[in-house]
């Protein structure tokens, strides 16, 4: 194709033509930057359907991630409910009963109970390391990086605390009430229970410290139904967004 253009400029030199070899020349030029153009639009079309691909593919991975951490977070709010229904019975059994059935002692055994939050990170992680200019969606952008950096990073800590407060400050306290320390096998394949055998179970229905750690306890578990009401909220906020957006591109 080169040789064929340079032979009509040679043939309008050699005719003298030289009118004809500039107009020839500039047409010949228009068209290799016409051509160089339509190249370029075809590698920019290229990249932008593969970055829409990769942001379809990460959107779709978060949201996955999400739907896990709903589930997960879910049966967080169950366990917290149930820590705290333990502690009203508790609380009403000392009011009420005078001596301590294996019942009665598997709910002391579940006082301890603190939380652990499981959290997908994989598909934000994936995002972080592509960058976060592939997200075409300003608001989907801002609350993906407000629930992983705001939320999630905040439950966690609150998580730490908790466990921290539990363990160095809570339980220690709370076993100096009871002896015997037991676990009770089972059969059905379920988590064994914990048996604590109050070493005086009179005493530890009047007890004001005792009460206080069981309260303390339960104030622990009524700011975790809190944080994770909160966090639950953003989830589903950001899923929708995701979901949304996803059903109107993909």
């Amino acid at each position: 194709m080169l040789k064929f253009f340079r032979k009509i400029r040679q043939d309008l030199l050699s005719e003298g033509k030289t009118k004809k070899y500039l107009q020839y020349a500039i047409g010949e030029i228009i068209l290799v930057v016409i051509g160089i153009l339509i190249a370029l639009q075809i590698n920019n079309w290229n990249e932008n359907r593969k970055d829409d691909q990769m942001e379809i593919e990460v959107l779709r991975e978060i949201a996955e991630n999400l739907e896990e951490d709903i589930l997960s977070l879910e049966n967080d709010v169950y366990l917290n409910q149930g820590a705290i229904k333990n502690i009203h019975i508790l609380e009403n059994a000392l009011e009420n009963v005078e001596t301590v059935p294996d019942s009665l002692k598997r709910r002391f055994g579940l006082v301890t109970f603190s939380a652990t939050y499981t959290l997908k990170w994989s598909g934000y992680k994936n995002l972080s390391n592509i960058g976060f200019h592939i997200l075409a969606n300003d608001s989907i952008r801002e609350s993906i990086t407000n629930l992983y950096e705001t939320y999630y990073s905040f439950i966690k800590e609150r998580e730490t605390s908790a466990k921290k407060t539990t363990y160095e400050y809570v339980i220690p306290r709370y076993l100096e009430y009871f002896e015997d320390l037991k676990t009770e096998r089972n059969t059905s394949g379920s988590i064994p229970s914990k048996l604590y055998s109050p070493k005086d179970f009179i005493a530890l229905k009047n007890d004001p410290e005792f009460l206080r750690l069981l309260h303390y306890s339960e104030q622990i578990k009524e700011d975790n139904l809190y944080d994770l009401g909160l966090t639950l909220d953003q989830i589903k906020n950001t899923k929708t967004l995701i979901d949304t957006y996803l059903e109107r591109i993909d």
